[in-house]
């Protein structure tokens, strides 16, 4: 008989008389045949295919591949067996079988009695050792049905999976695509000269720009409409369209609605979150690659819990994204709703006629009352004296601003007034809060202020920093991971072992998935809502989570000053006071009511000050009226401790002039106790101190207090008194010094009221703390230049050494745009018809003195002031394109949406702040403190750091995970199996990773320059040198020590050993403890890189462990390593063996290592920084 046909014959007979447990143990005497049923024929092949053995030249047993089929000529006399030996497959597919037994004894003397008994006895003890080491195989095999291969439907179902989840991913790329080809499409071209042309004498397109300026003529000649003799006293009159021109405008200019965005169904915005996206891409390949292995290779060789888990990961985290932007409604709703839906009152051809909003039409004649809202764009042709617009809703200014009809008057060769700033215009979604109003519509619609700013809140908005970062790394991954998954598949293809295509592509996918951080979409959306609950307990509302990390960038806020800067509420803060002695005493308010005796000049001026007023007071005791009358009112009762109705029950109102923009003053009349009366005028202070006996030197006196109060950017507010006897029967008449028949000369100055909306508490400290943090503040606001910078000089925008750069002798060329005007962007800022701002600051020759401007305003403004809220808009714009800034806005008006939406961060005011507002932001501060903007960014800066570090911490194990399949090409045995590749990934590192979200910060982040996302990224090049060449190497050689410490590893790595490689069953249970091994010294490394990588300088004995979640995670990673060690079921699982107490503590070495060798590291980065650290940030704005 030949040697080899007697050793395959030998291992054959092994396989099917080894000892099997319980039901399936043979009688080895009886040569009765053995019967597989169906429900265990696959386990009992693979049982068979486990313990196929050879016996070769030295008497050791190997293992070794069965031949397909098996027929035993030369041992026919001995052993009866059947005629073929079905391989696997037919075994598993359920053919019958049955093979007759022989004992062991027999088996061995008949083989090998021509030899000796000797080797017949060493012969028999080596098979009885292979017998034992196989047996403890064969009942774990038999205890796990699951094993082997799949079934048919199994296929089925793993293939419907992939193709249904490549559709989607395909239809969601397309979409995104098609998205963006639309976006450009609807791009418009820069106009001719000629469609410029035509814009311009389109219907109504010069009333939209100049109604403050035309005449009622010119008006009547843009709309076909008659206006003449139009008065509130002879109405209806013949004024107004008829019905054949009110129906041709309607044709013309449509009906006074906005145009609502085209609306994408949410579905399939969830659709899109969910399978769009590079990273979602990369993350459902490797969903497809593992289903796809798991389907059509069995169990054995790969992994469904994977697949699953990962496309869980990606379906929860786009399902959270989405259900976020899905919170507000559309910001068109309130817009529209701003427009009115109350009927108004119009005349056409001279007949009164009642009209729904939407049926109004440009021409159409209309009256207005107070309380009433205005349904469109109106040029004032008549109103009543005093009347008042609330125009919050639109400017953010709480002060109603008077109305007039005159018509704005410009010059030949000079520039018309911005529109906003008129007095005698009225704009759509403000309301009337005095006095009564009839004019002509002259925008409806779209064409309207608001129309227009509706159209600029519904332009795409800017990519968020966090989206800019994670398309850069997974650009950057996905070009690792394919280069990685590509030279595993040769490397595995060269590997001495013969694997087969099978292998080959699992071990090759499994490199690709090694590199793909499945744990960033998670990490990130939990950081960010760990962080947004954070921001939550400070009184602030995140709407859009990826905003938190973007506020960390943020190198310029524009903040509006009313509400946000200011408190929005008049107050009065300091009081000049006229005394008996011809001295002017000024006091602060604070200072007034502290004192304990009130001087007589003090007790006149708050007598002033509760008489003359037109406030009025509610039934709740509340102040309704001016907010500068209530400011005055409140300080006067403040101080004489009494109220208003007090005073005016002991010295009654008999006759009022009331207050006017011509004349500037308010007059009323009080009888006294012994019929004096007490006549008191206020206003103005140069109209006031005329009518005030006092000298020239008195005069200049009070004119310089009044004046360095306004210098302040205050409000100021004279108040005389005058006494006389009146007679009984005197009826107070007139209106003015020209028909009054009562003095109207010699008062007695009372003093000056300095009114203004100070500044929030904590604002400048705030300013103060950005500032150092390298973020400029910018005053944005409709207010007064002189107002807006004497306010930025006190909160700290306009610092001490800026204020002397700007009044010194030798003003700087760029110290010029320090305080720019809406007026001066009017001017000089707008680019040419077609442009835009950003293409402008491509190519500046376009037009050089625009980009001239811009550029000059984005280095050195600090408050832009009388802006509109397109000027906004181009603002944030200017900052962006020219000066490259991360651009955060706040603002609370409808006129700051555009704004809002435009920059990268929207900050919006939760208590002054319009439902349009709060839906254009990403950020709502819901007590609208400024401070709350400082605390966000500090969150925003440690979301990114923590980011950063869980990222680091994830790439540190890929090297020593992806090593194991390129070292197969020295003939080493796999270190690493694809299950316990996937399980440090799933089952450690994902959860770790999140953990990080919870990690305080190590240092003041207040103290460092902003980073900026396009120039430092959260993972650069220094990240993957750390992870890869540092700690990636160091946990690379404490792994694979590790792992040749094993016992017998150096044996089968050293022997030299023909192709295919095979190994026997000692070397493979030795394999199996090495590869546990090598697990083990994998999950300590990481235990010390998750300790290491909380802090990038700190020392951790300063630090300490403070991440309670961080820490419980750590726990449980050891525990869970443990279970996977010590577990029988998941030692099969996960092709796992027991270590000893000495192999486990080899292991962990590399975890005191790492963190000793990070602790120097750090040490050295602190020397080296301490100059540095020292020095504060200086902005990149003023850079």
């Amino acid at each position: 008989m030949r040697a080899g046909t007697s050793s395959w014959a030998l291992a054959l007979i092994i396989a099917v008389t080894l000892p099997i447990p319980s039901a399936y143990q043979p009688n080895v005497d009886s040569h009765e045949p053995l019967s597989v049923t169906r429900h265990d024929k696959k386990n009992a092949a693979d049982a068979g295919h486990m313990a196929a053995m050879a016996i070769d030249s030295d008497g050791r047993v190997t293992e070794t591949s069965l031949p397909r089929q098996i027929r035993r000529q030369e041992a026919s006399d001995t052993v009866s067996l059947a005629d073929t030996v079905t391989n696997d497959r037919k075994i598993a597919n359920g053919d019958n079988f049955s093979i007759d037994t022989l004992s062991l004894d027999h088996l061995a003397e008949d083989l090998m009695g021509k030899q000796g008994k000797q080797e017949a006895e060493h012969l028999r003890q080596g098979l009885e050792d292979v017998q034992q080491k196989v047996k403890a195989d064969i009942e774990m095999k038999l205890k796990f049905e699951s094993d082997g291969p799949v079934s048919q439907s199994a296929q089925i179902a793993g293939g419907l999976i992939c193709l249904v989840v490549s559709i989607c991913v395909i239809a969601a790329g397309v979409y995104n695509w098609l998205e963006q080809r639309k976006a450009e499409r609807s791009k418009k071209p820069v106009p001719t000269e000629a469609e410029m042309a035509e814009a311009a004498a389109a219907p109504g397109a010069k009333a939209r720009k100049l109604a403050h300026v035309m005449s009622s003529t010119e008006l009547e000649k843009e709309f076909n409409t008659r206006l003449q003799n139009l008065a509130i006293s002879t109405l209806p009159g013949n004024v107004g369209l008829n019905e054949a021109d009110a129906a041709y405008n309607l044709n013309i200019f449509g009906k006074n609605v906005m145009t609502p965005p085209v609306k994408t169904s949410k579905w399939l915005l969830l659709f899109v979150q969910v399978f769009g996206g590079v990273f979602n891409t990369l993350l459902w390949f490797c969903v497809v690659v593992e289903v796809g292995l798991a389907s059509f290779m069995g169990s054995d060789e790969s992994d469904t819990v994977t697949p699953a888990i990962l496309a869980g990961v990606i379906i929860t985290s786009g399902i959270l994204q989405w259900w976020t932007e899905q919170q507000a409604e559309s910001m068109m709703n309130s817009l529209q709703q701003m427009q009115g839906a109350e009927s108004v009152t119009v005349f056409r051809a001279g007949k009164e006629t009642i009209l729904e909003p939407e049926d109004l039409v440009p021409g159409d004649v209309l009256i207005l009352e107070a309380g009433m809202r205005v349904p469109a764009d109106i040029r004032i042709l008549d109103c009543t004296d005093g009347a008042l617009v609330d125009n919050s809703a639109l400017t953010g200014e709480s002060i109603a601003e008077p109305r007039s009809k005159k018509t704005v008057i410009v010059k030949d060769g000079d520039q018309a007034p911005l529109i906003i700033e008129s007095v005698n215009v009225l704009f759509a979604g403000t309301s009337v809060v005095q006095g009564r109003i009839v004019g002509v519509l002259f925008g409806t619609g779209d064409q309207t202020l608001l129309g227009m700013i509706a159209k600029g809140v519904q332009h795409a908005r800017p990519r968020s920093s966090l989206e800019v970062q994670i398309e850069h790394f997974v650009h950057l991954i996905a070009i690792t991971a394919s280069c990685t998954g590509l030279l595993s598949f040769f490397a595995n293809l060269l590997s001495p072992q013969k694997l087969s295509m099978e292998k080959v592509l699992l071990n090759s996918s499994t490199a690709f998935f090694t590199f793909v951080p499945e744990g960033l979409m998670p990490t990130v959306t939990f950081s960010l809502m760990i962080s947004s609950r954070q921001m939550a307990k400070r009184q602030v509302l995140v709407r859009r989570i990826d905003a938190i990390e973007t506020l960390g960038c943020v190198s310029v806020l524009c903040s509006d000053k009313t509400g946000t800067l200011t408190s929005g509420k008049m107050t009065v803060t300091d009081l000049a006071i006229w005394e008996p002695d011809g001295q002017l005493q000024t006091t602060s308010l604070k200072k007034a009511k502290e004192g304990a005796k009130h001087s007589e000049g003090l007790e006149r001026l708050i007598r002033g000050g509760l008489l003359n007023s037109s406030a009025k007071e509610t039934a709740a005791g509340d102040l309704t009226g001016s907010p500068t009358e209530v400011a005055m009112v409140v300080a006067s009762q403040e101080v004489a401790g009494e109220k208003r109705r007090e005073a005016t029950i002991r010295e009654p109102q008999i006759f009022e002039i009331p207050f006017n923009s011509a004349s500037k003053w308010m007059l009323t009349a009080h009888t006294m106790k012994d019929n004096t009366v007490r006549l008191l005028i206020k206003g103005a202070p140069e109209r006031i101190v005329d009518k005030c006996k006092l000298s020239q030197e008195q005069k200049d006196s009070v004119t310089a207090c009044y004046e360095e109060f306004m210098a302040g950017g205050k409000r100021v507010i004279c108040v005389a008194e005058h006494k006389f006897s009146a007679p009984k029967d005197l009826e107070f008449k007139g209106t003015g010094p020209e028909d009054a028949n009562f003095p109207m000369t010699d008062y007695d100055l009372c003093g000056i009221f300095a009114i203004e909306d100070p500044p929030k508490d904590g604002v400048p400290e705030s300013i103060k703390k950005m500032r150092s943090a390298g973020c400029v503040t910018v005053m944005v606001t409709g207010d007064h230049p002189n107002t807006a910078k004497a306010i930025a000089q006190r909160i700290g925008i306009i610092t001490a050494a800026e204020v002397e750069e700007r009044e010194g002798p030798e003003q700087s060329e760029d110290s010029k745009y320090r305080v720019v005007t809406g007026a001066m962007i009017e001017a000089n800022g707008c680019p040419p018809e077609g442009l835009k701002i950003e293409d402008l600051a491509k190519k500046p020759e376009l037009s050089p003195q625009c980009a001239e401007f811009w550029a000059g305003c984005t280095k050195q403004a600090r408050v832009f002031a009388r802006v509109s809220p397109l000027n906004k808009q181009a603002i944030v714009q200017a900052y962006q394109a020219f000066a490259g800034q991360i651009v955060a806005m706040t603002g609370d008006g409808v006129n700051d949406a555009p704004a809002l939406k435009q920059a990268e961060v929207g900050i919006a005011m939760g208590i002054r702040g319009t439902e349009v507002a709060k839906e254009a932001a990403d950020i709502v501060l819901l007590d609208d403190d400024l401070q709350r903007v400082a605390s966000g960014m500090e969150q925003g800066r440690l979301c990114a750091d923590n980011l950063r570090k869980s990222v680091l911490y994830t790439m540190c194990s890929k090297i020593p995970q992806a090593l194991p399949t390129f070292t197969q090409l020295l003939g080493t045995p796999l270190a690493m199996t694809t299950v316990q590749t996937i399980l440090i990934d799933i089952g450690t590192d994902i959860w770790t990773a999140i953990a990080y979200a919870g990690q305080p910060a190590e240092s003041s982040l207040m103290e460092r320059e902003p980073r900026h996302p396009r120039k430092d990224r959260i993972v650069k090049q220094s990240m993957l040198f750390y992870s890869f060449c540092y700690i990636g190497v160091i946990q690379s050689v404490f792994c694979w020590s590790s792992f040749f410490q094993m016992p017998g590893m150096t044996d089968i790595v050293r022997d030299p050993r023909p192709t295919p490689v095979v190994y026997n069953e000692m070397e493979k249970q030795q394999i199996e403890a090495a590869t546990t091994m090598y697990y083990w010294a994998l999950v300590m490394g990481q235990v010390g890189v998750s300790f290491a990588t909380t802090t990038t300088h700190q020392s951790l004995m300063q630090y300490g462990v403070p991440n309670m979640w961080l820490n419980g995670f750590i726990v449980g990673e050891i525990v869970l390593s443990m279970m996977m060690i010590y577990m029988a079921f998941f030692q099969h699982l996960f092709l796992m063996r027991p270590l000893t107490s000495t192999q486990l503590l080899i292991g962990s070495q590399v975890t005191i290592f790492i963190l000793v060798i990070e602790e120097c590291r750090k040490c050295l980065v602190r020397n080296k920084a301490c100059p540095e650290m020292t020095k504060k940030p200086a902005s990149r704005l003023a850079a």
